[in-house]
């Protein structure tokens, strides 16, 4: 019998994230061995340089992959259109940011900057030329070959990396890794998916409208991303720009391990929902996966954060660990709306995507600026706070016109979620209090994992109870269990 869609999806849900969380453990690797052996200045300049980079690629965003999923048939036009447009992005990208890089340099004073965001352009002309025709492995929810190209990837831009930096001790060590990888991994798209290039913009109207309202929302989203980096380095010099730079990277790493890989599952499960009510079952039920995946992995990274910076990256990043106790706890605000994107994208409504991230810079500009020329990097912190609060509540408000999903249902759901969390979050008290104390490294860092363990105790315990006040058959945190266990207890069932 052939899988439902909620197994298939579920099956490719669990290789996306898979895949991701083996590329995020490779990436984590290289930027602890980076971090042994390069400093926080080092960091901070790259940093600096892959800002203008993340924000360059956004503004040429180009949705190909969206818009060949929702094509009933494809044809050979069809994947002509999107390699050239591909092609054209690419260009694009490195002609701008090689035009930007020395008045940026100017505008920083980092005369070093000009030489690295050229070099750094690379990496988004490789992600550019990826073989089209690996969208027909998607359209099967078969993400294996993701799977394969993204560890091949990882390990090379490691291997690439950490010699660099053990030969030269040099920034230009990150910036080789960063090229490496896309590489490679354009390289193997043709190996499983061969396409030919011929350029042709015949099939063009077929993008047209996707790519128009996504420019402008994924322009306002890579703002919103980037703008403390944007603005932070006015405020602070190079090596505290350092440390926030990978506290933050540290903090991203669940969201591009677990959340980023579930997009286009959720797209495809997303586009076989035929009425409102089902379009908000399945939201609910992505949000709630999002936050019970995600949320606890964030509390746990700031629990543990003086043994993550102390044991981790080394004595040289001992002031990361006050941003990355607070950095994750704003960004659990963020889970429940990002499905946001894939829902609008079904229904046809990216202007909502766009009203969101209109509404998020427009705060988030106005409170990170203000703050943080008043408060510095604890001003940033605040601000990031209060936006996130704003963003959350402008959210549920888009999804109730998006899809009718009542204020109510939405409530109800993140409700769901708070005794669990808050349970969890009774343990970053003690783990502040208890770095007070010389106790010694072997002490402390037991002590601290012990924390941990015992936080995660109390969020399965917080779950548990939940399930039972809520009188509920199934829930999210049931199925996952289920799909858990089912192999390892089916023997004795």
């Amino acid at each position: 019998m052939e899988p439902s869609l909620s197994d298939r999806t579920a099956r490719a849900s669990i290789w996306t994230v898979g895949s991701k969380l083996v590329s995020k453990a490779i990436d984590l690797v290289t930027l602890l061995c980076l971090a042994r052996m390069l400093g926080p200045s080092d960091f901070g300049l790259v940093a600096m340089a892959m800002t203008s980079v993340f924000i360059t690629e956004a503004i040429f965003e180009l949705p190909v992959g969206a818009a060949l999923i929702r094509v009933p048939e494809l044809t050979k036009d069809m994947f002509d259109t999107a390699l050239t447009l591909g092609i054209l992005r690419g260009v694009s990208i490195a002609g701008l940011l090689c035009l930007l890089a020395y008045p940026l340099a100017l505008f920083y004073q980092e005369p070093k900057l000009t030489a690295l965001i050229c070099v750094l352009s690379l990496a988004p002309v490789m992600r550019g030329l990826r073989s089209p025709r690996m969208i027909l492995y998607t359209r099967r929810l078969d993400f294996r070959p993701d799977f394969v190209m993204d560890l091949s990837a990882k390990l090379t831009s490691l291997i690439v990396a950490a010699g660099a930096a053990w030969l030269t001790g040099s920034y230009w060590a990150i910036a080789a890794g960063t090229v490496a990888g896309p590489a490679l991994t354009v390289s193997m798209s043709y190996v499983y998916s061969p396409q030919w290039p011929h350029l042709t913009l015949k099939e063009l109207h077929r993008f047209a409208q996707m790519i128009g309202w996504n420019m402008v929302s994924q322009v306002l989203q890579a703002l919103n991303w980037q703008l403390e980096k944007i603005l932070l380095p006015r405020f602070v010099d190079l090596a505290s720009f350092g440390h926030y730079s990978v506290s933050n990277d540290i903090t991203g790493v669940p969201f591009q391990a677990i959340v980023q890989p579930l997009f286009r599952p959720f797209l495809v499960a997303f586009s076989h929902m035929n009425t409102t009510e089902k379009l908000g079952d399945a939201y609910l039920k992505a949000s709630s996966a999002i936050v019970v995946l995600v949320a606890p992995v964030l509390l746990l990274i700031s629990i543990l954060s003086d043994v993550v910076v102390d044991v981790l990256l080394g004595p040289s990043w001992h002031n990361s660990a006050y941003l990355l106790r607070y950095l994750p706890l704003i960004a659990i605000l963020s889970l429940p709306t990002i499905p946001i994107p894939s829902m609008a994208m079904v229904v046809n409504r990216m202007h909502f995507v766009t009203i969101k991230n209109m509404s998020d810079l427009a705060s988030k500009a106005a409170l990170v600026i203000v703050l943080g020329y008043a408060a510095g990097m604890q001003g940033i912190i605040v601000a990031q706070a209060i936006a996130a609060t704003i963003s959350l509540i402008v959210s549920m408000f888009i999804m109730r016109s998006m899809i009718d999903l009542t204020l109510l249902r939405q409530c109800k759901e993140l409700a769901r979620h708070l005794l669990p969390l808050a349970l969890m979050s009774l343990f970053i008290i003690p783990a502040i209090y208890v770095r007070k104390y010389d106790l010694g490294f072997v002490r402390f860092t037991s002590l601290s994992c012990v924390m941990g363990a015992l936080s995660i105790i109390a969020y399965l315990a917080g779950i548990f109870l939940t399930f039972k006040m809520s009188n509920a058959t199934r829930s999210v945190e049931y199925d996952l269990i289920v799909r858990l266990f089912k192999h390892k207890f089916r023997p004795a069932v």
